[in-house]
């Protein structure tokens, strides 16, 4: 036998674990030519390693003579398994015998090999071994050698280690901010690098493994593994990773299996008006058309929908549930159906006339629209609302217009004796023009309908305060924007804290060249207007034909013309 001196291995460093050097002392015999070149390969274990201080206390040591069982398995020039299982790859195994330290072993001939040792504490037979079931104390793994039909003896080093185990948890959760959802079952797989399973483990998520689910493995032997991860709703997803400290956390993030935009369509689409008010509620069901052969792996949709006005920035979110086991489902023959109501958990503002309202939904980054219906708003019916209606019966392009003054408190002007043109607040004029549409400070849209010919109406809707007619003073005028032609103009006045409606008018703009006849100047103001807890306590009409008072217009200011574009 070939002796050799004890030699310092460093290529398992990172894994803080003692090395033993057995020397295997090779011999061969009986070689069978008919075999297609196997021969018998006897070896014996020669431990000449010394206990060293200062080695590594993650696992206590072990020698050969203080194994039970030791098992050698000749292999591949491969990665030896942590795990002793019977291997199709494998030449040979054989239990070593603890006394002479002898086993023997069929070796393929001029084929690059390498041996495999694995130590036990107790007792096991071969048959035993082979199941894989029981995990090994220590191990040992020879470098890589060959033997051909002229090899009598051959000295192989082996290095060897004592087992150590680690506690592996997998921190399951989702890349989507929507979680896991609860009483989804999964499972978690442990896998050796050649892909055998090492152990495997289902569970379920509870109402608490919303934002992650934690699967834990005990006494893991040091080594490199796979997981394969499961779970319903999700992409299965399989990650190599490393065992090397006494514990280790793996963040496993599941992307979900989602669902085609193709396969989501809406019916039983509705718009109901809330009684009287600017405001609707919409409400429909969603329908979702899983094929068949993707049932088993959708159990859940991650969307954006909203409902809006078309013209109107504000969305209003309807999305429905995530789970689909929250929706009423249908089996057929080519998908399973699943549907859901929705209905607008806000609802919708509405401006005056008709307005049309669409859903969008939104899956995976791709989005589509559909138009839900239209429903028509008469704001002037609303008692919360000032409303004026301009009409006339020939002309064109008449312009309604108001000023606002929301500083200027009922009866200010006569009450206080201090009262001026600046102490009356800031104007804010709004038209029919883009520019003028705004009452500014609060950024509200006054509800407005613009008309051009004697078929039309115009309009002016104020609710600028919560929906509400916003306190202060209203100067309302009309002008005949293009040429003096409208004839039969009529402003008609409604809104809170009025036993009925005003009516001013029917007046002319046009010359009729009748001096019996009174025409309206234009502009026209027509109405003087101060409101006061969002109800109307003051209408005074201005004269047709006069011009302000010279106390009003140093007040309220001239009457501005409408931007022609």
């Amino acid at each position: 036998m070939i002796q050799v001196k004890l030699k310092k291995y460093f290529n398992i460093k990172f894994l803080g674990l003692a090395l033993f050097i057995f020397v295997l002392a090779v011999s061969c015999a009986d070689i069978d030519t008919e075999t297609s070149g196997y021969a018998s390969l006897k070896i014996n274990l020669d431990d000449v390693s010394r206990r060293q201080n200062g080695r590594s206390q993650l696992a206590a040591s072990m020698t050969s003579s203080e194994a039970k069982t030791i098992l050698g398995v000749l292999i591949p020039a491969v990665q030896c398994e942590t795990s002793s299982a019977s291997s199709s790859i494998e030449y040979s195994r054989a239990l070593v015998d603890i006394t002479t330290l002898d086993a023997q072993f069929v070796v393929p001939l001029d084929t690059q090999v390498k041996l495999c040792l694995y130590f036990f504490s107790d007792t096991f037979s071969l048959n035993e071994l082979g199941a894989g079931t029981n995990t090994a104390d220590g191990f040992g793994e020879s470098g890589i050698f060959t033997i051909d039909s002229e090899t009598t003896a051959k000295t192989i080093a082996v290095e060897y280690w004592t087992t150590s185990y680690s506690t592996v948890t997998l921190k399951i959760s989702s890349t989507s901010s929507a979680g896991l959802l609860e009483n989804s079952t999964g499972t978690v797989k442990l896998n050796s690098t050649s892909g055998q399973l090492m152990d495997n483990q289902s569970f379920t998520i509870t109402a608490e493994d919303n934002a992650s689910k934690s699967v834990v493995f005990s006494d893991v032997v040091y080594s490199s593994y796979s997981y394969d991860v499961e779970l319903n709703g999700f992409i299965p997803l399989t990650q190599a990773f490393l065992v090397s400290s006494t514990t280790e956390t793996l963040d496993v993030k599941m992307t979900p299996n989602m669902v085609d935009l193709d396969w989501l369509s809406f019916d039983n689409m509705s718009i109901t008006q809330v009684d009287t008010s600017a405001y609707a509620v919409a409400a429909g069901t969603l329908v979702l058309n899983v094929p068949n052969a993707q049932k088993d792996n959708v159990t859940q949709m991650l969307s954006l929908m909203q409902v809006k006005r078309v013209g109107l920035s504000n969305l209003v979110d309807v999305t429905p549930p995530i789970a689909l086991s929250g929706w009423s489902k249908s089996e057929g023959s080519d998908n399973v159906t699943y549907t859901t109501e929705f209905l607008t958990a806000n609802s919708l503002p509405l401006v005056h006339g008709s307005n049309e309202l669409q859903v969008i939904i939104t899956v995976n980054e791709e989005s589509k629209t559909q138009t839900m219906g239209t429903v028509d708003y008469d704001a002037c019916v609303d008692n919360s609302t000032m409303c004026f209606t301009l009409s006339w019966t020939d002309g064109l392009d008449p312009d309604l217009h108001s000023y606002y003054f929301p500083d200027w408190a009922y009866n200010e002007e006569t009450t206080n004796g201090s009262f001026d043109n600046t102490s009356r607040g800031n104007r804010y004029w709004v038209y029919s023009n883009a520019a003028y549409k705004t009452y500014s400070e609060t950024g509200d849209v006054v509800q407005l309908l613009d008309g051009n010919s004697a078929s039309d109406t115009e309009v002016q809707v104020w609710a600028t305060d919560s929906q509400k007619v916003g306190n202060g003073t209203y100067l309302v005028y009309v002008e005949d924007v293009s040429e003096t032609d409208v004839q039969n103009f009529k402003l008609i006045l409604s809104g809170p804290g009025l036993s009925d409606n005003v009516t001013y008018g029917p007046y002319n703009f046009k010359n009729d060249n009748d001096n019996t006849t009174t025409e309206a100047t234009n502009p026209q103001a027509i109405f003087f207007i101060q409101v006061e807890n969002n109800s109307i306590v003051r209408t005074d009409n201005i004269t047709i034909g006069d011009n302000l008072s010279s106390t009003l217009m140093q007040w309220t200011g001239s009457l501005q013309n409408s931007v022609v574009e």
